[in-house]
């Protein structure tokens, strides 16, 4: 599934602890276009981190 700017996304942690109810919620708010890594910020704390898109989960939101 494709990441892109403004989705929710949670980060992908050790499989043995695979449970997105466990994970922090992080807004999707740029992606680089040289390297493809997205740019997250969490709506907690407001902490700012870059990963590869492949290394999140897309949560599926209802379109209003």
């Amino acid at each position: 599934m494709k990441i892109k700017t403004g989705d929710l996304v949670y980060r992908k942690q050790h499989r043995a602890f695979n449970t997105p109810h466990n994970y922090q919620i992080w807004l999707a708010t740029d992606i680089c276009s040289v390297d493809g890594r997205v740019r997250i910020v969490n709506i907690h704390n407001g902490n700012v981190v870059f990963y590869k898109p492949y290394m999140l989960l897309k949560i599926e939101t209802e379109e209003v």
